[in-house]
């Protein structure tokens, strides 16, 4: 097979990229182009969105993406990553010889740019690591590191249905937070101020730098068509807020806050209810709760509401003697707590920008 690698830009081809992603099984939201743009637009972070093809009387056919993002925080060794600040988004393929194929060029750039790690987010092996004959260049060092995990649980035909299934502890909270007065609101980008508002203050109470605005601003209007808000609201003050995103028949959670002073009335609980209850409305056959840590908080909250855990397989080469583990990264700095919470929106997204996870 005849195949030809090349390098996407923000002007060059974004349909027939996103059409390949559409019609691949293993296609997710976080492979789509617009992404080369939310992550340059706002961090400043080079991409390099590779595609592999053929050509037909003229016509060229994908057969192959695999985006990736120049990553080089201040003290640390230069990585590509695909893609940070995200689950996964790692190589799509027809086959083994062509995900082999984005491989090698993503090394050939690594070496090009003085990248020193090539780190691929999947949700699953590569395939051709296992195929005979292959070895991975004598110089580089492999590892694959599993410390994440998916989440994602089946969703039957209503939310009736989805109800029933429910622990009676799940909805008795659901209940609570309905009996306090928590009403939810759905909608787009109008909604982002107050989502923000909510998002960013329970990162700083967590400790953890924020992201920028303008990533979720540059995401809304890439992805507009595909993502939505849910806000939970006391008195007509958010409290609880989501972004969701859909593709096919699963709905995607990246995204969700809920301030600390009102847990005790359970807007948490009524927020993911409307999350899943909005993707039966909607006809979605699953909802993805997105990554967590095994046996950490969230972990055991996402599984409450039905939800499977998945194994996330983020693979690294390096050139040795480097080496590179995502775990030495960490969205928790202790003292980031104690910040005035206008200031941690200011200074947040200038540390959130090295952070990838």
């Amino acid at each position: 097979m005849s195949a030809v690698i090349s390098s996407t830009c923000l002007c060059n081809s974004p349909s027939s990229w996103d059409q390949y992603v559409l019609a691949s099984s293993g296609g997710t939201p976080f492979h789509l182009h617009g992404w080369c743009s939310v992550i340059e637009k706002s961090y400043r972070h080079p991409t390099y969105f590779l595609n592999a093809h053929t050509q037909s009387r003229g016509k060229k056919n994908i057969v192959g993406i695999l985006p990736l993002a120049l990553f080089s925080g201040p003290g640390d060794e230069s990585r590509l990553v695909s893609l940070p600040f995200l689950d996964c988004a790692g190589i799509l393929a027809d086959n083994p010889f062509i995900e082999q194929l984005l491989f090698k060029e993503a090394l050939i750039i690594s070496e090009r740019i003085g990248a020193v790690h090539l780190e691929l987010r999947m949700d699953r092996s590569l395939s051709f690591l296992n195929e005979q004959g292959f070895e991975i260049p004598k110089q580089y060092r492999h590892q694959v590191h599993s410390f994440k995990v998916g989440l994602r649980r089946s969703l039957p035909g209503s939310k009736e249905e989805l109800w029933q299934a429910l622990d009676s502890k799940v909805r008795n909270q659901v209940r609570k937070a309905r009996k306090c007065e928590c009403r939810s609101r759905v909608g787009g980008v109008e909604l982002l101020s107050l989502f923000y508002a909510v998002f960013s203050q329970n990162m700083r109470d967590l400790g953890s730098p924020v992201h920028a605005l303008s990533f979720f601003e540059e995401m809304f209007l890439k992805f507009k068509d595909q993502a939505t808000i849910i806000l939970i609201e006391r008195e007509q003050e958010p409290i609880a807020g989501a972004v969701i995103v859909r593709m096919h028949e699963t709905m995607y959670n990246p995204w969700a806050s809920s301030l600390r002073a009102f847990r005790p009335l359970c807007p948490n609980m009524l927020l993911y209810w409307q999350m899943l209850a909005l993707a039966c409305e909607q006809g979605a056959r699953f909802f993805d709760f997105g990554r967590s840590s095994p046996g950490a908080p969230t972990h055991r909250f996402k599984k409450q509401w039905g939800a499977e855990s998945r194994p996330l397989a983020w693979h690294i080469f390096s050139r040795k003697p480097n080496i590179w583990s995502p775990e030495r990264e960490s969205l928790v700095i202790e003292a980031w707590k104690q910040l005035d919470l206008e200031l941690s929106r200011k200074r947040g997204p200038e540390l959130r920008r090295w952070i990838s996870l």
